[in-house]
């Protein structure tokens, strides 16, 4: 069997690409450089920021997610992240769950690890709605793309049951994964020279079985950070939670009008999606040749 899972193998699924005349608008604020194709080539060091979202053991997905954009762009967007949280009085790092916890929950002020920050600006819906507002217009004015990989975990489960899955690839692994790949992509249609630099927030289960993967695929180890020291994070933070509770809404065949941050984030930023199907996890098992379980009498 390949070592390689892209050498012969589709990472497939229900797959939303950025393309066509919404990416290149959005890829405007690079440098475009002459070429064959001059829409498609960018110049630029580029780099991409990804957290993670869900609880595989007690949730129905789990989501990784974040953004691309270039060198420039994330100075920008650093400090633009700072500028907000000092205007509206506000600690970093930013954590969409506590944040969205405290405008939501009343009994989050009586936890013992509650933000007082975040308890004390819940007491305001004006001043709260601008704090979230100016949060997502920073990220829709600097990122080139959203990246996001949510793994089913009614799906995942289905197939670790018959196979030693989450042995090899954990749930966290498999969206890394596939967040990597829409990332390569993503270079390789806008003829990205410089590959692009992949930082994940640190401290998730299942890093260790990622990075396993990925050097043992001829890849560079996954470089792991602290969220506190990057806004990049913290906006894949944010990106990764509204992922994660729209699906969670959905998958509950709840009605409900969509949250206006989430229209903004999922509509006016270009972005590369995947949905691991059952088929292509399957795929997967046979590339690897990951072994069936023994049955128990």
């Amino acid at each position: 069997m390949g070592d390689n899972i892209l050498a012969s193998v589709k990472w497939g699924g229900h797959i939303r690409r950025c393309g066509g005349d919404a990416a290149l608008d959005r890829l405007a604020a690079a440098l475009f450089v002459g070429s064959k194709n001059p829409e498609g080539r960018l110049m630029g060091l580029f780099a991409a920021y990804l957290d993670a979202a869900g609880d595989w053991k007690n949730q129905p997905f789990v989501v990784v997610a974040g953004y691309i954009a270039n060198s420039t762009q994330w100075r920008v967007f650093d400090n633009t992240w700072k500028t907000i949280h000092d205007d509206f009085r506000l600690d970093l790092p930013f954590h969409m769950s506590d944040f969205a916890s405290a405008i939501t929950n009343e009994k989050y002020k009586l936890q013992t690890n509650a933000r007082r920050d975040y308890v004390e600006i819940a007491q305001d819906p004006i001043r709260w709605g601008g704090f979230l507002t100016n949060l997502l217009i920073a990220q829709v004015t600097m990122a080139n793309c959203a990246v996001c990989c949510v793994v089913p975990m009614d799906i995942y489960n289905q197939i670790d049951s018959v196979v030693e899955l989450r042995e090899l690839i954990p749930p966290y692994a498999l969206g890394a994964r596939y967040c990597v790949e829409r990332i390569h992509r993503w270079e390789k249609e806008f003829e990205i020279e410089e590959p692009v630099e992949i930082v994940f927030e640190g401290g998730d289960f299942g890093q260790g079985e990622f990075s396993k993967l990925m050097v043992g695929e001829g890849m560079p180890i996954p470089t792991y950070k602290n969220k506190k020291d990057f806004a990049g994070l913290q906006g894949a933070d944010h990106y990764a939670w509204e992922i994660t509770n729209r699906k969670k809404q959905l998958d509950k065949n709840m009605k409900f009008e969509p949250r206006p941050e989430m229209v903004y984030l999922l509509h006016q930023i270009p972005r590369l999606h995947i949905e691991p199907t059952q088929e292509s996890l399957i795929n997967i098992c046979h590339e690897r040749g990951i072994k069936a379980r023994a049955w128990k009498k």
